[in-house]
């Protein structure tokens, strides 16, 4: 026990920086960059104010239906599906990919005790993403229903076991493959495509048993009958997809009933029953992939210096810096699954979405065809967001970690350094533009000019986000981490780079609502890429003072 104790401790030391925190708010010259970070958040709250919002009106709906529960479940299953998802790529990271690993493997620790540690660190961070969508669901079905003590006390228990059965699942899925996965000369890209299938798969499974149930629901001949007779319906029914959800929010409405007790023992029991099984198959799974991962390149073979004057030649170093940056993405599959596979998954999913909702998309289809230029500044708007959202600008320098040193070193200007790293971002994003495009095709028909605006303006908006995350980063760069995961999902200035973009594209989106009727689309479409272009002239000159100054800085 003592010995979990301390490796939890010291794994939530690493996840958190908590020491590196310490020494920040003792050192006066850094706690300017906690003022943006909370700068930052500030500005993410309009936007969340205006979430809850909706989801008191989506309780009235359901209320009006006599349905309230369902909208409990909702959070509850929206929740444990986001922990999931994202626990697909934390404990591949996790588990697999972090420096502290080496450290402890030739040390006495069990395995169990080392997957434990990490498992618990990753329950804590999840409730970092669990929590701000979980609780807005709690807070408006506690207050609108006026519930009693019983509810909120049993409420806290269901979000503090909330992360533990997806994390729990996914914890036994990725070991599964990381072990049979195990390919010497090309486990790296076989796990990486096998994860981008993975989750592909998962999501299709999960939206389509969400259709097939909706769709049994709609088609039963006595279903609003029965809508009326019974307030749990909707729960009872899609509970079948995922009982553990049902049980939660029957022990939660039913806090004193029955009914209630039976459903948080059962919720209880799955939860640390989950818990137990993955830390219990660890013992068996976990050495065998991680012991193939860090696996050392074998040698390779010795060749003539003329043949290697021939295979070689000089090219332009923003160039070569491009082809740096795109071979460590691609190379890290964490890297590779938080950069790109969040550019190609976003678009695919949102098409996905439209098409396990049955015969909703034809309505949505003719509401698109009707209002294309609409559809043009979505996509390019689309594009543009995943400039900052896809982590390569806002971490470029927090990449190089301890490394960054060698920058000084090379032959590379100020100028070269920031062309090389936006034609890497430009490449990622050159994908996620034309993987978009196909997507809103399947569901509307593009014309020539809408594709090409969409293209070049989220050409633009990419450059320009890029060039925003650089900024950023090169004047904060996160070096010291242990697992690649630090450096773009537990990075701060990932989360100021989503502050800057609400900030900037917040309200310049509602300037265009406002003004769409009364401005001709000729004049909108145009002044899109216009804007961001002297918006990226601007600030290329204070990011090229920026990275020149503090290149020059570490050479002291």
């Amino acid at each position: 026990m003592n010995k979990l104790v301390s490796l939890i401790k010291t794994d939530l030391n690493i996840t958190f920086g908590i020491s590196s925190l310490k020494y920040s708010i003792k050192n006066k010259k850094k706690r300017w960059t906690y003022i943006i970070f909370a700068a930052a958040m500030l500005s993410l709250i309009p936007s969340y104010i205006m979430m809850v919002r909706g989801l008191d009106q989506l309780y009235a709906a359901f209320r009006m239906m006599g349905q309230q529960s369902y909208f409990l479940m909702m959070g509850i299953m929206m929740s444990q599906f986001m922990i999931f998802f994202l626990g697909l790529l934390y404990a591949m990271s996790k588990y697999y990919f972090s420096s502290d690993t080496e450290q402890l493997l030739p040390l006495p620790i069990r395995p169990a005790l080392i997957v434990g540690s990490k498992f618990t660190s990753l329950v804590i961070s999840e409730y970092l993403v669990s929590l701000p969508i979980i609780l807005p669901f709690i807070l408006i079905f506690g207050i609108r229903e006026y519930q009693s003590i019983l509810y909120w006390l049993d409420s806290l228990l269901v979000i503090v076991l909330l992360p533990l059965l997806p994390l729990s699942i996914a914890t036994i899925l990725i070991m599964v493959f990381m072990k049979y996965t195990n390919i010497k000369s090309k486990k790296d890209l076989v796990r990486t495509i096998g994860a981008l299938l993975f989750i592909f798969l998962v999501v299709f499974i999960q939206m389509k048993v969400n259709q097939i149930v909706s769709q049994g629901l709609m088609e039963s001949e006595s279903f609003l009958f029965d809508l009326a007779r019974d307030a749990h319906l909707l729960v009872n029914k899609l509970g079948k997809a995922y009982p553990p959800a049902m049980w939660a929010v029957n022990s939660m409405v039913g806090a004193a009933s029955g009914k209630g007790i039976q459903g948080i023992l059962f919720y209880v029991a799955v939860s640390v029953i989950g818990t137990v099984i993955a830390v219990v198959l660890s013992e068996g799974l976990y050495l065998d992939g991680l012991i193939g991962n860090n696996e050392s390149a074998s040698r390779g073979k010795a060749i003539a210096i003329d043949d290697f004057n021939s295979s070689t030649r000089l090219r332009k170093p923003w160039l070569t810096l491009a082809r740096k940056e795109l071979t460590m993405l691609f190379k890290t599959p964490i890297y590779l699954m938080n950069s790109v596979g969040g550019v190609i998954l976003v678009p695919i999913l949102l098409v996905m979405s439209l098409f396990t909702s049955g015969s909703e998309i034809e309505s949505i289809r003719v509401l698109l065809r009707n209002n294309e230029a609409l559809v043009a500044l979505g996509g390019a708007g689309m594009i543009t967001i995943l400039g900052m959202l896809n982590s390569v600008g806002v971490t470029t320098f927090s990449r190089e970690g301890k490394n960054m040193w060698v920058q000084r070193t090379l032959p590379i200007n100020p100028k070269d350094q920031i062309f090389g790293r936006v034609l890497a971002s430009l490449a990622i994003q050159g994908m996620g533009a034309v993987i978009l495009l196909v997507s809103i095709s399947f569901v509307i028909p593009l014309s020539l000019t809408s594709a090409t605006f969409i293209l070049v303006t989220g050409a633009f908006g990419s450059i320009l986000m890029t060039m925003l995350g650089m900024t950023i980063d090169i004047l904060r760069p996160m070096r010291e981490w242990t697992n690649p995961q630090q450096a773009m999902k537990q990075n701060i200035n990932v989360l100021i780079g989503m502050g800057v973009t609400a900030l900037l594209l917040g309200p310049t989106g509602l300037i265009i609502y406002n003004i769409q009727d009364m401005v001709p689309d000729i004049v909108i479409l145009s002044g899109m890429p216009l804007l961001f272009m002297v918006l990226s002239l601007m600030d290329y000159r204070i990011l090229h003072y920026l990275v020149a100054r503090q290149l020059a800085e570490l050479e002291e």
